[in-house]
């Protein structure tokens, strides 16, 4: 339940992130390269992700792009790459993203690849949340985060 427990719901309004889009397309290692010194050991998970993502993929993804899904997938604890780029994704300061950019493009060409699911998805999370929505709003959730269709 640790994953589905990594939640804001404090309906912060942030600046939208520009510029990552532009960022030229790199191996897995490069787009990370920026992101080691704030997670232990990241090599190692990169290898991991590498060896044991889904490639060759039915849908085109290129072995980074396959690693960078798996990778952001994989949990080591408390500098595990998906809550510290949620953190950083969450976070007022948005020059701090800059070094996220080049994982983010390769992280957003992968997920265009995949196909799109129209149906209603579940995130468990740890609090009564639906208090801090109304019906109908339109809300910007400010991380990457896993759900499930059951």
């Amino acid at each position: 339940m640790n994953r589905f427990g990594d939640i804001d719901a404090s309906n912060k309004r942030l600046p939208p992130v520009y510029g990552y889009r532009s960022e030229k397309l790199v191996p897995i290692e490069k787009a990370l390269e920026p992101i080691l010194p704030h997670i232990d050991e990241l090599p190692y998970y990169i290898k991991i992700a590498k060896k044991h993502c889904h490639f060759p993929s039915e849908h085109g993804l290129t072995q980074d792009q396959s690693a960078a899904v798996y990778i952001y997938t994989m949990e080591w604890g408390d500098t595990t790459l998906y809550r510290v780029l949620n953190k950083a994704l969450r976070s007022e300061n948005r020059q701090a993203l800059r070094i996220w950019f080049p994982y983010m493009k390769l992280f957003d060409t992968a997920l265009d690849k995949l196909p799109t699911v129209k149906e209603a998805v579940w995130r468990g999370v740890p609090n009564d949340i639906g208090k801090n929505f109304a019906k109908n709003q339109i809300v910007t959730w400010w991380s990457v985060n896993s759900c499930s269709s059951s």
